[in-house]
């Protein structure tokens, strides 16, 4: 916790470290003091250098993440990187006790992520993965109408979120090297895992169908189906991956039928903003509540940044922990090995 009025952050890698500085802008009470890549010439999207752009912010600017976490005068460290590189950057992290917020996929593997969890669990490092579609008002409050609310227990969940297929075609994209993104169905199907697991409890088993399509990468599938069994009895089916038409603007929904009633959420762009309900018993017009998306698309992470930064502020571990990391990459795994065996995978083995 700190009695700082004003959280001071540090963010390292800045290719979508470009979206969370620019939610980090929309939020009051946090700024950002410092930024690392080593990435030369322009950075990707603004005209500009590292160093031309920290200048802009008065942040200080790093071509090493070690060297910002160990001596930057940060409250916490935003780690934008994709997973092969994070290990170094949280163990600085751990030994100078900073609150730090991964980017999602948790990891590249199980072994990987097993890595980072205990890292961070022996130090009891507060932390968050940037799982952004669980702190959308829709998801949010389609949780509370479940188990005790109005709708009781969720049985079955239909969800589909379904990326562009740019990625699908580009075989040296990081998403498709094993011991970094290791597929789109860990980079990016991963926002429907946590999402479910966030509604339905802790999973324990998997079976998927699918193939790589495009071949990006033979061994790692670019769509899949998958069915996903739950602790709590609750089923769920995804259609995720990397097969999406960009013009259509990923339309996205989730919809559950549960003991009382049934829910739709729905949403484009990979960001829910309606959610439609009603129980088993009404009588007339379902419910509808409709919030506003953030203005940009690039926004999507303004909401889970928002929190971490409370949760700064406050010493409140979020919801979304290691624990959450390794399930979504858990469910990523085994989806992506039911697609190679045609064999139902169980988690708790």
């Amino acid at each position: 916790m700190t009695d700082k009025s004003e959280i001071r952050l540090g963010i390292v890698g800045m290719q979508l470290g470009l979206w969370h500085a620019g939610a980090i802008a929309e939020i009051d009470g946090a700024s950002i003091v410092a930024v690392a890549d080593n990435i030369p010439g322009k950075l990707p999207g603004p005209d500009i250098t590292l160093r031309e752009w920290a200048d802009s912010l008065g942040a200080d600017a790093y071509t090493d993440g070690v060297e910002m976490i160990r001596n930057a005068d940060i409250d916490a460290v935003d780690l934008c990187v994709s997973p092969r590189w994070r290990l170094p950057l949280v163990e600085a992290a751990a030994e100078r006790g900073l609150p730090v917020l991964l980017e999602k996929p948790w990891g590249a593997n199980m072994a990987h992520g097993r890595a980072l969890a205990d890292v961070i669990e022996n130090s009891n490092l507060l932390h968050m993965v940037e799982f952004p579609l669980r702190y959308f008002p829709p998801i949010i409050e389609l949780k509370r109408l479940l188990n005790d609310g109005p709708l009781g227990r969720p049985f079955i969940v239909n969800a589909e979120i379904v990326m562009g297929v740019i990625p699908a075609k580009m075989p040296e994209h990081w998403m498709w090297d094993p011991d970094n993104g290791n597929g789109a169905v860990n980079e990016n199907t991963c926002h429907v895992f946590d999402t479910l697991c966030y509604l339905l409890g802790e999973p324990v088993s998997a079976h998927a169908f699918g193939a790589s399509y495009h071949g990006a990468a033979p061994a790692l599938p670019d769509g899949v189906v998958a069915n996903i069994r739950f602790e709590s009895g609750a089923v769920a089916s995804v259609t995720g991956g990397s097969l999406g038409a960009d013009i259509l603007r990923t339309p996205t929904w989730l919809d559950v039928y549960a003991e009382k009633g049934q829910a739709l959420v729905t949403g484009i762009e990979h960001m829910f903003d309606t959610l439609t309900w009603g129980r088993s018993d009404d009588s007339g017009e379902p419910s509808r509540q409709h919030w506003p998306n953030p203005r940009l698309r690039t926004l999507i992470v303004q909401y889970a940044i928002a929190e971490f930064i409370d949760s700064v502020r406050t010493g409140r571990q979020p919801e979304s922990d290691a624990n959450a990391g390794l399930n979504a990459l858990a469910l990523a795994m085994a989806v992506n090995q039911s697609v190679a065996t045609g064999e139902t995978v169980d988690l708790r083995s």
